[in-house]
């Protein structure tokens, strides 16, 4: 879901975009919520003694006087023994009339927000049974509009929005998006003058003889409850193809505001391009046998309605973002809402990826450095601590910036085509391919595929927060020849959670004749690494590729000058190379026992240094190697938490 997105690409000094569809979404939903103010009691994460394997929604609307009437027909099977009671949410302002259960009248109460209904009879584990209600009134309309009697230019326009709590404010169901139904049908009965657009594909029109018709869509993929929708106006329809195959394809069924349509006619066909650009990085669209396509409704966002997305305006980024969502949210849709960044993160890459191919890198990578920027503001973890609260699900920053920005990440540590492999993977896995997933789901196939140990990644930046601050020193000394040794120094600012970030860093060194890239695992708070590289480094930049969402305090030539005497350090020995004897300082930032060590190049220890309590501040010590063969050595140097190694090298 999305709040309305114009991303305008500017060609003066650089690319830079103007509001993300993901700032569209999000404006919108978050000030529908604040203007209703009537989200409460949320029942979740509903019955769990049986699974949904089918709804079917036989409602009519009358818009005169803001009610609907109908039936629901749920299929489910009881997955608990001794059941004799279920219930679905359904907010209590709805009146029930009667129930039935396996065509029998079955009795039933009203709990708060729930109806509860009697069996019959005891059912166990494996048992089916189908429920029919039928109930009346006026819906209710929580959270960012799930039920919504409007108008546009004097004609009534009726839609739903059920996301996140909001679908038992129209109609029973159990209200979790952990439990989908296997298909769905939605019968709509409107006055005639108006057309009902739905999930699926349009089975029937049937004409009901006294001033309305019954539009009969049918979902034949399976859905969550928040996904079933309807809107209802006076639509003019515009359709378009996605051609999948030279002899095949679907339709792009558009149903806007008559008033609308021709000014958005170029938006509109810009949507079978981008079937084609997700299907290639994602995996083939997922409901390929029904359709996709968009209605037109009065909110100011998007919302990733299975197959027909309520758009309240049609800029590259709002259709993109939602399009994304048919591949992560609606058909691998989030188990529950602690999850949410599997669908709006995943949404707002999707639409990086739309610009990528159509700006290339530039365009990419201007707008990731924009969604960068709007993380830093997110507070908490990407992994949603309070879903009571719309506001908290659905945070800009932290679900869809943040969330993102992690995909951008794990782009960088695996590389292009492994990344993509992951996301067609992904889409593609049976264990959650049409169903529900969570970040171990996730994480588990970027690990098959990558053959990555990801859990430092995912367990920092998904349940951690903020982001890391780096302070950099460097300094390079001549070995022999052209051969030089760079030595750098990488200090994290303290973190509350992590203490301190993971993450493979890459480094541009620069020299008078060109440049190279090298990289290094940076796995502690303050950390040395020595690289041997061909020629003198002049300068270096830090992330060149803007890989980690990050602040960089301070880039600073020379290593014996930045120790801080309260803090702890260890330097590079001189002379370096050296025979037989060289020197090593160090500083502890405090008192303790501490062990400098010397390791070969197969990691054996061939020498102890220092092996003693010592107080805090500058240390010096000479070593002497002339028992020692030619060779490169480490030295480590270990005292409480605190371990630096380095590297110098011994020339006889």
């Amino acid at each position: 879901m999305k709040n309305l997105l114009s991303f305008l690409l500017i060609l003066i000094t650089g690319l830079s975009f103007a509001q993300s569809g993901r700032e569209e979404c999000i404006e919108g939903k978050i000030a529908q919520f604040n203007r209703l103010q009537k989200f409460a009691n949320i029942n979740y994460p509903g019955d769990s003694k049986y699974d949904v394997k089918y709804y079917k929604l036989d409602i009519s609307v009358d818009h005169l006087a803001h009610t609907i009437k109908g039936n629901i027909t749920c299929n489910a099977q009881i997955v608990n023994q001794n059941v004799t009671e279920i219930y679905y949410d359904l907010t209590t302002p709805l009146t029930v009339d009667s129930v039935f259960v396996n065509g029998n009248a079955a009795a039933f109460t009203r709990g708060s927000n729930t109806l509860n209904i009697s069996l019959n009879t005891t059912l166990n584990t494996g048992d089916n049974f189908t429920t029919l209600v039928y109930y009346h009134g006026t819906p209710g309309s929580s959270g960012f509009g799930s039920f919504e009697f409007s108008s546009h230019n004097g004609t009534p326009a009726i839609w739903t929005l059920s996301e996140p709590y909001g679908a038992k404010d129209w109609w029973p169901c159990k209200d979790t998006p952990a439990d989908k139904a296997d298909s769905a049908d939605f019968w709509i009965t409107v006055n005639t003058s108006l057309i009902p657009a739905s999930n699926g594909k349009l089975m029937a029109i049937v004409n009901n003889g006294d001033g309305t018709h019954t539009y009969k869509w049918k979902s034949s993929y399976p859905i969550a409850q928040y996904l079933l929708s309807m809107a209802i106006t006076n639509y003019a329809e515009y359709t378009n193809y996605y051609h999948y195959s030279p002899t095949d394809s679907m339709p792009i069924n558009h149903f806007l505001y008559p008033e609308n349509l021709n000014s958005n006619i170029s938006q509109l066909d810009k949507t079978p391009g981008m079937i084609e650009i997700y299907s290639e990085h994602f995996g083939q669209y997922p409901f390929l046998n029904e359709k996709y396509g968009h209605a037109q409704f009065g909110w100011g966002g998007g919302m990733e309605h299975q197959t027909i997305t309520s758009m309240g305006g049609f800029s590259d980024g709002l259709i993109s973002h939602e399009l994304a969502h048919m591949w992560y949210g609606d058909a691998i849709t989030c188990k529950d809402w602690h999850h949410i960044w599997l669908n709006e993160g995943f949404a707002t890459y999707g639409e990086g990826v739309i610009f990528e191919d159509w700006y290339g890198k530039p365009g990419y990578d201007n707008y990731i450095a924009n969604e960068m920027n709007n993380a830093k503001n997110a507070v908490g973890s990407i992994w949603v601590q309070n879903i009571s609260s719309v506001n908290e699900i659905f945070n800009g920053a932290r679900s869809y910036s943040k969330g993102a920005v992690v995909l951008h990440m794990l782009r960088g540590i695996v590389g292009d085509s492994t990344f993509f492999d992951i996301l067609r993977s992904y889409t593609a896995d049976p264990s959650v391919a049409y169903g529900v997933a969570t970040t171990e789901d996730f994480q588990a196939v970027a690990e098959n595929v990558s053959g990555m140990d990801l859990d430092y990644f995912f367990q920092e930046w998904i349940y951690g927060e903020n982001y890391p601050r780096y302070s950099i020193v460097w300094s390079s000394q001549n070995v022999s020849g052209n051969l030089y040794d760079l030595a750098l120094k990488i200090t994290q600012t303290t973190n509350s959670n992590p203490t301190f970030f993971t993450m493979p860093i890459q480094f541009k060194v620069n020299f008078a004749s060109g440049d190279t890239i090298v990289s290094v695992f940076n796995d502690a708070q303050v950390q040395n690494f020595n690289i041997s590289v061909n020629g003198m480094p002049t300068s270096i930049s830090f992330d060149p590729g803007n890989w980690i969402l990050k602040n960089v305090n301070s880039v600073v030539t020379g290593l014996e000058n930045e120790i801080n005497p309260n803090s702890f350090s260890l330097g590079q020995n001189y002379p370096n190379p050296f025979n037989p004897s060289t020197t090593i300082k160090f500083n502890l930032g405090k008192a303790g026992f501490t062990t400098l060590k010397l390791y070969n190049v197969i990691g054996k220890e061939v020498a102890n240094i220092v092996n003693n309590q010592l107080e805090s501040g500058s240390h010096e010590v000479t070593f002497n190697a002339k028992d020692l063969p030619t060779g490169t050595y480490f030295y480590k140097l270990t005292s409480g938490n605190y371990t630096e190694t380095r590297k110098m090298m011994l020339l006889k």
